[in-house]
Protein backbone atom coordinates (compact mmCIF):
# COMPACT_ATOMS: atom_id res chain seq x y z
CA UNK A 1 0.00 0.00 0.00
CA UNK A 2 1.57 3.37 -0.90
CA UNK A 3 1.17 6.65 0.57
CA UNK A 4 0.33 10.10 -1.48
CA UNK A 5 2.51 12.74 -0.76
CA UNK A 6 0.95 15.36 1.00
CA UNK A 7 0.04 18.51 -1.01
CA UNK A 8 2.34 21.75 -1.36
CA UNK A 9 1.62 24.66 1.07
CA UNK A 10 -0.72 26.93 0.59
CA UNK A 11 0.56 30.36 -0.36
CA UNK A 12 -0.21 32.46 2.38
CA UNK A 13 -1.68 35.67 0.33
CA UNK A 14 -1.97 37.04 -2.78
CA UNK A 15 0.79 38.92 -3.68
CA UNK A 16 1.88 43.10 -2.88
CA UNK A 17 -0.84 45.41 -4.60
CA UNK A 18 -0.03 46.79 -7.60
CA UNK A 19 2.10 50.15 -7.27
CA UNK A 20 0.20 53.45 -8.01
CA UNK A 21 1.85 54.10 -11.48
CA UNK A 22 0.55 50.87 -12.38
CA UNK A 23 -3.28 51.75 -11.78
CA UNK A 24 -2.97 55.52 -13.20
CA UNK A 25 -3.65 53.88 -16.52
CA UNK A 26 -6.91 51.78 -15.85
CA UNK A 27 -9.12 54.15 -15.34
CA UNK A 28 -8.96 56.14 -18.87
CA UNK A 29 -12.23 57.00 -20.48
CA UNK A 30 -13.00 55.96 -23.86
CA UNK A 31 -12.89 58.58 -26.83
CA UNK A 32 -16.63 60.32 -27.82
CA UNK A 33 -17.79 58.20 -30.38
CA UNK A 34 -15.10 55.23 -29.96
CA UNK A 35 -17.74 51.99 -30.55
CA UNK A 36 -17.89 49.48 -27.95
CA UNK A 37 -19.73 45.79 -28.39
CA UNK A 38 -22.99 45.14 -26.52
CA UNK A 39 -23.74 41.23 -26.26
CA UNK A 40 -26.63 39.94 -25.51
CA UNK A 41 -29.63 37.43 -26.32
CA UNK A 42 -32.75 37.83 -27.62
CA UNK A 43 -35.80 35.43 -28.58
CA UNK A 44 -35.04 34.09 -32.58
CA UNK A 45 -38.25 35.79 -33.60
CA UNK A 46 -37.62 39.05 -31.99
CA UNK A 47 -33.99 39.39 -33.68
CA UNK A 48 -35.73 38.40 -37.07
CA UNK A 49 -38.33 40.79 -36.32
CA UNK A 50 -36.15 43.48 -35.32
CA UNK A 51 -33.84 42.75 -38.83
CA UNK A 52 -37.06 43.04 -40.91
CA UNK A 53 -38.28 46.73 -39.10
CA UNK A 54 -34.60 48.03 -39.34
CA UNK A 55 -34.63 47.07 -43.33
CA UNK A 56 -38.07 48.50 -43.29
CA UNK A 57 -37.07 51.85 -42.11
CA UNK A 58 -33.81 51.41 -44.38
CA UNK A 59 -31.36 51.52 -41.79
CA UNK A 60 -28.88 49.31 -39.56
CA UNK A 61 -30.24 47.37 -36.75
CA UNK A 62 -27.49 49.35 -34.86
CA UNK A 63 -29.38 52.31 -35.81
CA UNK A 64 -32.48 51.38 -35.29
CA UNK A 65 -31.40 50.54 -31.55
CA UNK A 66 -29.86 53.74 -30.67
CA UNK A 67 -33.48 55.74 -32.07
CA UNK A 68 -35.84 53.44 -29.95
CA UNK A 69 -33.53 53.67 -27.19
CA UNK A 70 -33.59 58.11 -27.42
CA UNK A 71 -37.06 57.94 -27.95
CA UNK A 72 -37.57 55.32 -24.29
CA UNK A 73 -35.30 57.76 -22.87
CA UNK A 74 -36.61 60.67 -23.84
CA UNK A 75 -40.18 59.70 -22.69
CA UNK A 76 -39.43 58.25 -19.80
CA UNK A 77 -39.88 61.54 -17.54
Amino acid sequence: MSTKPPPPPRRPNKGEPPSIDETKSNLEKPEPGETANLNFKVPAEFKRDFKIAAATYGCTQVELLQRIFKFWTENQG
